[in-house]
């Protein structure tokens, strides 16, 4: 951990910190949640930063149809089909940002005041972590391998499938805020195989598994002071680790269930997990099937792109 990521840290949250500071604490958890999707664009997609901007819409949108099934459901897998498209690019990592805040306006109250308040804190924090994105750590752009756009086309279909899965699991299980369920599976998904299959189907499992466990731990803290020093350790590793690894994708999802603040479920944390548990399994099997087609129907020299 370098002072860089340290100090990259302590920017992403400054104006959170000073909207809590200030009392508008409600303010403080959007403006973040805005910054740190804002700068996982600005890093990790740079040629489409300035979609950041559309993170507030995409929320919105989500926390207005949610009680119209068909089109929320429309939405999100549109979007999780494009994020699979953008391996194409290897701009996917990036735009898992527009699929997170997207999950989490679909399980946000629709009452259109609150909706349009939290989507004015989510622009504001994303306009300040785009420019943090395009002027402090306008050199951090680590690379990813691009795919044949015929596998992409191929990964998309995939990851749509498991957020489908992913979001109605989700629904039907109604653990406490469980938007981030269909997250899990698509920020640790892989669309380039190593070493072999069975190693990166291992490998996938056990950081979807690592993601929910990590959620559950972050659930059975009430404490402000104990779940602050946790969204800062998640944090940590997701700037410090090398965004090529699965590392930061596990830390990311935590990260983004503290920043929502969610309050923490009453009932007993093994029936909530138990609950959970129910809706994970089945994902987590059809996420591993799927990446295993997915990845022996081609060999992996043959999908990346020249």
């Amino acid at each position: 951990m370098t002072t860089k990521t340290v100090g990259t840290l302590v920017l992403v949250l400054a104006p959170a910190a000073l909207c809590h500071l200030a009392g508008f604490r409600e303010a403080a958890h959007y403006v973040a949640i805005g910054s740190v999707l804002a700068l996982q664009l600005g890093v990790l997609a740079r040629a489409v930063a300035p979609v950041a901007f559309l993170l507030p819409v995409l929320y919105a949108a989500a926390a207005i149809t949610a009680q119209s099934t068909d089109g929320v459901v429309a939405l999100i897998v549109a979007l999780a089909a494009a994020v699979g498209a953008a391996s194409s690019l290897g701009l996917h990592r990036g735009l898992v940002a527009l699929l997170a805040v997207t999950l989490l306006g679909s399980f946000e109250p629709t009452v259109a005041e609150d909706v349009m308040r939290r989507a004015g804190y989510l622009l504001a924090g994303g306009a300040y972590g785009f420019l943090l994105a395009t002027s402090v750590l306008r050199g951090a752009s680590p690379g990813e391998p691009r795919v044949h756009p015929q596998s992409a086309l191929g990964y998309a279909v995939l990851l749509a499938g498991v957020t489908l899965v992913g979001w109605f699991g989700a629904r039907l299980a109604g653990f406490a805020h469980a938007w981030w369920l269909p997250l899990v599976f698509v920020a640790v998904s892989q669309p380039v195989l190593t070493g072999s299959s069975r190693q990166a189907m291992l490998r996938v499992a056990l950081a979807a598994t690592a993601a929910m466990a990590l959620v559950f731990v972050a659930d059975a803290f009430d404490s402000p002071f104990a779940r602050g020093v946790l969204l800062v350790t998640m944090l940590l590793l997701a700037l410090s680790a090398d965004r090529r690894h699965t590392l930061p994708a596990v830390a990311i999802v935590p990260a983004l269930v503290l920043l929502a603040n969610h309050a923490v479920p009453h009932v007993p944390l093994w029936q909530s997990l138990a609950v959970a548990l129910a809706a994970f399994v089945p994902v987590l099997l059809v996420s591993t099937l799927g990446h295993w087609f997915y990845w022996t129907l081609r060999s992996s020299r043959d999908r990346v792109a020249a």
